[in-house]
């Protein structure tokens, strides 16, 4: 995927806090779903999970586009903006999995009416190493696009 994706980031119809950042989901037979569609209606991330054999690569991509966080399934890489930044890509990796989920932070005042609302993307994948350990990476990401490595 390139830097230059063409998204909606039309969460109106988003039940939760608008997202500052969406998924993209490209298998291997060249479909891509998107979070939401140019009408604003969002896809379910179970759509991904219900087709995870046949994902190749889930991205996050924020408003503008200049932020994108990839997890290129068939090499075992995640890449931020075009760059690796795997810390791990020189381990033989096997059955390699999708990491996906959203923290929700609220922070209520003493009559419990929100103050503020945080969200935390995690991304990454798990593998089975040649030992048959289970191992992960994963990005923890902020709403800014600011990140950590877990993992």
């Amino acid at each position: 995927m390139s830097n230059s994706i063409d998204l909606n980031h039309n969460s109106e119809n988003n039940t939760i806090f608008p997202l500052t950042f969406i998924w993209v989901a490209l298998f291997n037979d060249g479909k891509i779903i998107r979070q939401f569609d140019a009408d604003g209606s969002e896809h379910l991330f179970n759509e991904v999970k219900n087709n995870f054999d046949k994902l190749i690569r889930f991205s996050l991509v924020n408003k503008d586009s200049s932020k994108i966080f990839s997890i290129d399934l068939k090499k075992a890489l995640i890449i931020y903006n075009n760059c690796n930044i795997d810390v791990k890509s020189n381990e033989k990796k096997n059955n390699i999995r999708l990491i996906f989920f959203r923290r929700h932070r609220v922070e209520l005042s003493s009559n419990f009416k929100e103050q503020n609302h945080h969200i935390e993307y995690h991304l990454g994948y798990q593998w089975a190493s040649i030992d048959n350990q289970n191992r992960q990476v994963i990005l923890i990401i902020d709403q800014e696009g600011n990140f950590i490595t877990e993992g």
